[in-house]
């Protein structure tokens, strides 16, 4: 059996010694040039060629091209210090019989060797340990990978069947008050109503339209924050006001359903005034609507050590939390099928409430009430930084 060696001339003695132990009548031919050992394997075309693969010149998958070329029979065996996986999955795909790493003991290379020339691939102990941990990984990789596609193919399929049913939802929103509209528009055609009718189907008319309105800005609001335009006038600002005003809208909106306010005083907060009155707004008017008559809805506002809370409980059926969840986290989701809608909405008031807190900073969150019920809260930041400037007057 012809040998051909190629490395450092103290790695060559060490290796042909225990070659040698193994088979005293091999011949053997002996370089430590990576341009020389291409020329010696196209001349001897020898059984093995073992080499280090990291020597000057043509290096690890490029030099067992270059050999398998030069002898096309022989078997290409790298005998090496590199540790890199990467490296061994190279070296095979180039067409190399072996990868011995050089910690592993010149006497499992030798046998390697030998095992090489009757044609069996190769890989000492620790190459076989590099791969197999890399592939480990790799694997664990790739079940990770399949399961981030799976979730986002799940997320995709969610978001268009929550925008399926938002279209329904909308189609079914609008067509009350377009409808309302229209017959309105219809009615005052006539010149011969009187003035006081006339005067209340305009109320109507106006009613009608300020819905529409709203849930189209509602929408642009949503697609801003999607698209990364959507931007706020943060200043500090005294809540107390916007929340008088949203309790007096949501009592005169659902008069059969007290509000119940517990406010202390002036409350300062970072935000962006007309945002923030409109997610109380909004939160009033969800406890409202999905409250019985007679039962009360509570709004309390709280100066804390993390910023200012607002809560708003109502005493109805209560929440449950995935639904929840599904109003915060998708822009069209209502928790009621479409078809058999009770109550109004477009379904985008409470994503679009937590995304504006979102953007202050802040959180929001829910809870179901053990009596029965819901109550939703959002935190504000009071203060920049480490320390709160109170604006001029503040108390």
């Amino acid at each position: 059996m012809k040998l051909l060696l190629c490395d450092m001339a103290d790695e060559v003695t060490r290796l042909h010694h225990a070659l040698f132990a193994l088979d005293p009548l091999a011949e053997f031919e002996v370089t430590t040039d990576a341009e020389r050992v291409i020329e010696l394997a196209a001349g001897l075309q020898p059984d093995v060629v073992v080499t280090e693969l990291g020597l000057e010149g043509f290096r690890d998958a490029d030099l067992v091209r270059r050999l398998h070329d030069a002898a096309p029979l022989a078997a290409i065996v790298g005998w090496t210090r590199l540790r890199d996986p990467g490296r061994i999955a190279r070296v095979f795909a180039a067409g190399a019989s072996g990868y011995l790493l050089k910690e592993d003991g010149v006497e499992e290379a030798a046998r390697a060797v030998f095992a090489a020339a009757g044609g069996t691939v190769v890989l000492s102990r620790s190459g076989a340990a590099l791969l197999g941990g890399e592939l480990t990984g790799s694997l664990a990789r790739v079940l990770e990978l399949e399961q981030e596609v799976a979730d986002v193919r799940k997320q995709m399929e969610d978001g268009t069947a929550a925008k399926a049913d938002f279209l329904a939802n909308v189609s079914h929103e609008l067509r009350t008050p377009v409808t309302v509209a229209k017959g309105i528009a219809y009615v005052l055609r006539n010149p011969a109503l009187a003035e006081q009718e006339r005067a209340e189907f305009i109320e109507q008319l106006q009613t009608s339209l300020d819905k529409l309105v709203s849930m189209v800005d509602e929408i642009i609001e949503i697609a801003e924050l999607e698209q990364g335009t959507f931007q706020l006038n943060i200043e500090y600002t005294d809540l107390s006001p916007l929340i008088a005003e949203a309790v007096a809208e949501v009592e005169a909106k659902y008069p059969a359903v007290p509000v119940n306010a517990r406010i202390p005083g002036p409350i300062f907060a970072l935000a962006d005034g007309p945002r923030i009155h409109g997610v109380i707004l909004e939160l009033l008017d969800n406890g409202c609507r999905y409250s019985p008559e007679g039962s009360t809805v509570d709004i309390r506002a709280r100066v804390m050590d993390e910023g200012i809370v607002i809560s708003v409980m109502d005493h109805g059926v209560g929440m449950d939390r995935e639904v929840a969840w599904r109003s915060f986290e998708q822009p069209f989701s209502t928790g009621e099928a479409t078809l058999r809608k009770e109550k109004a909405g477009a379904g985008v008031g409470l994503h679009l409430s937590r995304q504006l807190i979102v953007r202050h900073g802040g959180i929001l969150w829910t809870d179901p009430v053990p009596a029965g019920g819901t109550r939703v809260s959002f935190c504000l930041p009071s203060r920049a930084g480490a320390r709160f400037v109170a604006p001029p007057g503040a108390a």
